[in-house]
């Protein structure tokens, strides 16, 4: 009996430090498992849209190619599935809710194959403002300033640089100050797909009416400068006439640059048009001119068209900055003198954001406008 239970006790003693000497490796096997679960499913429930780049793919109210589309997507737009069927499936992408056939979307793990292969990279700037290199060292020279936010292409990337076109130039980013990731992109309602066409054509209707008025100011100036020049007893030269044009546009330059900064801590908003409330860059600038009797274009990158080039080097107070990311005109501010602008940032809360004051090359300015 005795011999029995001491062998009991032997064999309960043996199971223990089994289970003992076992249970660590079994947790670190669990975690390893969990760990790869967690990297495959980075795309779980995610669908992409794979459709040729020159085509849409409509978003249905129901499953059906008969039914109402409600919005559409691009290649390589991205969804969150909510329910997949054998034929469709409810997606949400953006701000659009309804149906796509399966046959043009990737869906979970083989997204990842599909955007290495098909989807642009981007850096975004996680830092106010960011150096980019001539080449992937800190010791390199700085060809160019870009701001938070900014999404730059990736061409290339290793563990510590990512390498990036900015305004037409190549060169290399830290990747301790910016984060690379898809750009996806995200599906557009019918109702912003319209918006945006009408946009585009009030500004095409804006670029041309300022084209007509750039030329009659032309036309009338040059009969000016005739008639200031024919006229003997008049006592006013052709140079007279633009010394006191120059004084007076310089003045309200400073004017408009006096005002535009009492707004200096208000909400940033994209599509904004509130000074007090929320505006974004382009609706500040428009807004500031606006008040003194000029009409401007409302985006930046129409904006740029407006006025007369004047160089970065000989900017007056009330002149437009413009600054860009290599894909064009994405950023305006308002020249105030003494090497600041004032404008509309970020949606961050003020100092980080909103309406502030930045030095003129806090990122580097592409071009600058001259209104006056």
């Amino acid at each position: 009996m005795i011999a029995k239970k001491m062998k009991l006790s032997i064999a309960v003693t043996a199971m223990a430090a089994s289970v003992l000497m076992t249970t660590p490796a079994a947790a670190a096997e669990k975690k390893n498992e969990n760990s790869a679960s967690k990297k495959v499913s980075a795309y779980e429930k995610k669908a992409v849209a794979d459709i040729n780049s020159n085509t849409t793919l409509n978003i249905r109210k129901k499953g059906s190619l008969d039914a109402k589309i409600v919005g559409k997507m691009k290649k390589g737009n991205i969804a969150v599935v909510l329910e997949k069927g054998q034929a469709w499936s409810k997606i949400k992408s953006g701000d659009v809710t309804g149906y796509v056939k399966n046959d043009y979307l990737v869906f979970g793990e083989d997204v990842e194959q599909f955007a290495e292969k098909n989807v642009q990279k981007v850096a975004k700037v996680q830092t106010e403002t960011l150096r980019v290199r001539q080449k992937a060292s800190t010791d390199s020279d700085i060809i160019a300033l870009v701001s938070e936010d900014d999404k730059l292409k990736v061409k290339n990337q290793n563990e510590e640089w990512a390498k990036v076109k900015v305004d037409g130039k190549t060169g290399y980013v830290s990747k301790d100050y910016a984060n690379v990731t898809y750009k996806f992109g995200k599906a557009k309602s019918m109702k912003q797909i319209r918006a945006e066409e009408q946009k585009k054509r009030e500004e095409q209707a804006a670029k041309e009416a300022a084209a007509r008025a750039a030329q009659e100011t032309s036309t009338a100036s040059e009969a000016e400068t005739s008639s200031a020049g024919s006229s003997s007893n008049s006592g006013t030269s052709s140079s007279g006439t633009k010394s006191v044009s120059s004084t007076k546009g310089s003045a309200t330059g400073s004017r408009i640059a006096s005002y535009a900064q009492q707004f200096v801590g208000n909400p940033y908003r994209y599509g904004g048009n509130s000074l007090t409330n929320g505006i974004d860059c382009s609706g500040f600038t428009q807004q500031i001119y606006a008040k003194f009797g000029y009409g401007i274009s409302r985006t930046s990158s129409s904006q740029a068209g407006n006025g007369v080039s004047v160089s970065t080097s000989s900017l007056q107070p009330g002149d437009l900055v413009f600054y860009g990311n290599g894909g064009g005109i994405n950023h305006v501010a308002l020249y105030i003198g003494g090497g600041q602008v004032v404008h509309a940032s970020n949606s961050a809360p003020y100092p980080k954001g909103g309406i502030k004051i930045s030095s003129v090359n806090y990122r580097t300015p592409v071009c600058a406008r001259r209104i006056l």
